[in-house]
């Protein structure tokens, strides 16, 4: 079948930086018919994406070569064509010397491969694929249109059938290729074998979770983490993705776990070991879900602040890495709260203490009498914290705000307009460092701590304080949605 690739793709030339590999000079040549004189598009997958390699052109015979003194980085690449609207065709890259040959009328069906038992491999299987496909979406059209159960019935079996013959032709070629890249490739796409799960006596099924856990637990079995060839091809980026999206408990705990044995799994000296480390570390530095980022100074402190760990990283990365890991450490959810104490008004002559406050929950709520976004927020939580004394629960509030002298009044003025009773303190002449301390990055920045001061909730909206709360108080209390942060909050990813 003719394919298509998205013209959107092919605007971007990125070299991908490779550890040490020796390879064999390469002269891969490619011919297809009625495209003399034209242009093709030499591509490769990585990851979730496709970049271009090289553009190169087709001579009087409509052949051109790929050479070079090494070979390629091993994996899937696209040859595409701007003369027939981006069409392309697929092939592997693994043997540093084949030919292919083609035409126009249908790139892929009649692809004739010389010297290649990759791509030999490749379009056997794609064309057994094709022709399984058209019988079996015939017989899908006539189960559909039977009347007779008999009929169905016949019809549902050789379906069947059918699939048992696909799985059973990419089977063998995994068994009898186990270490060409193709063999590995089909590997990769083959989900994992569950077993059922162990049942008592009775036959009642004794953990419900068994099952989960073997596939969790045996997910990468399939996949040889140490062939960076797989970067390379539409298959190792979704696996990755799924595992940590959906297959591992979300919560920072599980996501460091997890993330911890599959770094474990790769070689250090592998470019797929960059790959691994660095998608975890930027999908924590980017989560917006409460707590994810105690999965980010974990990664960010073992791996990127070791340069052992990742010689890739320059000195001023680097530095930005550790200086977010090392400001967010102390405001995690779980940690205890620092110590602040602040003046109650401009005169400095009362000082009032967060950790003096006695209530079973604390709102702790950082916030700038001048930023618009807090004259929308602070009125919500105010709203809240009444609502929430008035169900009766041992509520009290801590509000530091951030501001100069200069806006001082209009601080005053805003408490006042808002019935914001609760414990208000400013720093309007900068004498302590809280800002530094607590990581401030954007305002308001709004905190729940319990009894002992603990943090249990942070970076949340005014509009999830009372909902959380009310977890706390009753964990059958479902919150409306996942605790989300601050979208204005940055951390410093890795590339």
């Amino acid at each position: 079948m003719t394919k298509k690739i998205s013209a959107s793709l092919l605007f971007v030339f990125m070299m991908i930086a490779t550890f040490a590999t020796n390879y064999k000079p390469m002269n891969i040549k490619i011919t297809v018919k009625n495209l003399e004189g034209s242009k093709m598009i030499l591509a490769n997958y990585y990851g979730d994406k496709q970049y271009v390699k090289d553009t190169l052109e087709f001579d009087k015979k409509g052949s051109l070569s790929l050479k070079a003194d090494t070979t390629l980085p091993g994996g899937v690449y696209l040859a595409v064509f701007p003369a027939l609207g981006n069409r392309y065709f697929e092939f592997i890259i693994s043997e540093s010397s084949f030919t292919l040959e083609t035409d126009t009328a249908d790139l892929t069906g009649h692809i004739k491969v010389t010297g290649s038992v990759e791509n030999t491999l490749f379009y056997d299987d794609m064309k057994f694929l094709g022709k399984m496909k058209v019988t079996s979406d015939s017989l899908n059209n006539l189960y559909k249109a039977a009347k007779d159960a008999k009929d169905k019935e016949s019809y549902k079996e050789r379906l069947i059938q059918i699939d048992k013959d696909v799985k059973g032709q990419r089977v063998s070629i995994m068994t009898k290729y186990p270490d060409l890249f193709y063999g590995k490739l089909l590997r990769a796409m083959k989900d994992v074998d569950v077993p059922e799960a162990p049942k008592d006596a009775n036959g009642k099924i004794i953990d419900s979770a068994w099952q989960w856990r073997f596939y969790k637990a045996h997910y990468w079995d399939n996949v040889d983490l140490k062939d960076e060839r797989l970067l390379r091809c539409p298959v190792f980026h979704n696996k990755l993705k799924t595992f940590f999206s959906q297959t591992v408990v979300q919560v920072p705990d599980s996501i460091i776990v997890a993330g911890d044995d599959l770094i474990n799994r790769t070689d250090k000296k592998n470019e797929l070991y960059r790959y691994v480390l660095t998608y975890i570390f930027n999908e924590m530095a980017n989560s917006k879900i409460m707590g994810f980022d105690a999965a980010y100074v974990h990664f960010g402190k073992k791996y990127f602040c070791q340069q052992e760990f990742t010689p890739w990283i320059d000195t001023a990365k680097r530095f930005k890495i550790c200086d977010r890991a090392n400001r967010l450490e102390p405001v995690l959810v779980g940690k205890k709260a620092q110590r602040l104490i602040l003046p109650s008004d401009s005169t400095e002559m009362q000082w009032k203490s967060l950790q003096d406050i006695k209530a079973k929950y604390t709102i702790l709520a950082f916030w700038d009498p001048d930023c618009g976004h807090c004259k929308k927020e602070l009125p919500v939580l105010g709203e809240a914290y009444h609502n929430l004394k008035k169900k009766g629960v041992d509520v009290a509030g801590y509000a530091p705000a951030i501001m100069e002298i200069e806006n001082y009044k209009d601080w005053v003025e805003f408490i006042k307009n808002n019935n914001l009773d609760w414990t208000n303190v400013c720093d309007s002449k900068r004498h302590s460092n809280f800002r530094y301390e607590w990581d401030i990055q954007s305002t308001p920045q709004i905190y729940i701590l319990d009894s002992e001061k603990v943090i249990k909730a942070r970076r949340i909206g005014a509009d999830q304080v009372e909902d959380y709360i009310l977890h706390l108080e009753n964990p059958n209390y479902k919150p409306k949605s996942l605790m989300k942060v601050n979208d204005e909050d940055k951390q410093e990813g890795a590339e």
